[in-house]
C-alpha cells in the first residue's frame, strides 16, 4: 500500500514538473515581444531623397572628329561644352540598394564655351532643332538608376522615344541628411542616327560629330 501511494506521488510530481516546463509565463511572453519589437525597430527603413535643383547640374561635351591621325585614325579637332537642367528627381536607399530617376528638360540645352558673338545662339538653336534633339517634340528625357555596385551604375536613358541601357562609373556619398551623386562618363548616342554623326560621303576628310557624348553629373538630393 505504501509503495502504491509513493508511486502515485512521484508520478504526480513528474507531471507537474513537465507542465511547468512547457508553459511560458506572462512575463516571459512580454519579454519575447519586446525583443521582437526592438529587432524590427533596428531594421533600416528605406529613405527617399529629393533633388535639390539649384545645387545640381548635368554638363555635356560634344566633339568634332576627323581622320587626321595615323592610318586615318579619327582624332578630336574641336569641342563644345554646355549644360542641361534637371527638373525633378529622387533616389531611394534601401540598405545597400539605391534606385531612382531624374527628369531632364531638353529645352534648357545651353552652350557654355561660346559667346553671343561667337555663335552661341546659333549652336543652341541647332541642338534644339529637328537635326538633333528636336526639343519641340521631345521636350523631356529621363534617366533611371536601376542600381549601383562597385562604383558602377546601371542606368536606363529614355530620349527621343528611344531607350538605352548603360553601365557607367558613378559615386554616391551621404552627409548630414543629404546625398550626392557624381560621375563623369561617355554615352554612345549613335542609335539616334543624327546625320552629322557620320562623315559627309563627298568630303569624309572633313570628319563628323563623335556619337560618344561626354557627361558630367553632379546631383544633390536631400531628405
Amino acid at each position: 500500500m505504501k509503495k502504491t501511494i509513493y508511486a502515485a506521488f512521484v508520478f504526480a510530481a513528474l507531471g507537474l514538473t513537465s507542465c511547468g516546463g512547457g508553459e511560458t509565463s506572462d512575463a516571459e511572453m512580454s519579454e519575447n515581444k519586446t525583443e521582437e519589437s526592438n529587432e524590427n525597430t533596428e531594421k533600416e527603413m528605406p529613405t527617399t531623397y529629393k533633388l535639390v535643383g539649384d545645387e545640381s547640374k548635368l554638363g555635356w561635351k560634344g566633339t568634332w572628329i576627323a581622320p587626321t591621325g595615323e592610318d586615318g585614325a579619327m582624332e578630336e579637332q574641336k569641342n563644345h561644352t554646355g549644360t542641361v537642367q534637371f527638373t525633378e528627381g529622387s533616389l531611394t536607399k534601401d540598405g545597400d540598394n539605391v534606385t531612382g530617376g531624374f527628369t531632364i528638360d531638353m529645352t534648357t540645352i545651353e552652350n557654355t564655351d561660346l559667346t553671343e558673338a561667337d555663335g552661341k545662339p546659333k549652336l543652341e538653336g541647332h541642338l534644339a532643332s529637328e537635326d538633333f534633339f528636336n526639343v519641340e517634340q521631345f521636350s523631356k528625357a529621363k534617366v533611371m538608376l536601376n542600381g549601383m555596385k562597385d562604383g558602377m551604375a546601371d542606368i536606363t536613358i529614355d530620349v527621343m522615344g528611344m531607350t538605352m541601357n548603360e553601365t557607367v562609373p558613378m559615386s554616391l556619398t551621404e552627409e548630414n541628411g543629404a546625398m550626392m551623386l557624381t560621375g563623369e562618363f561617355d554615352v554612345d548616342f549613335s542609335a539616334l542616327e543624327f546625320g552629322m554623326f557620320s562623315p559627309n560621303p563627298e568630303k569624309p576628310e572633313e570628319g563628323n560629330i563623335d556619337p560618344n557624348l561626354s557627361f558630367n553629373v553632379k546631383a544633390k538630393l536631400a531628405e
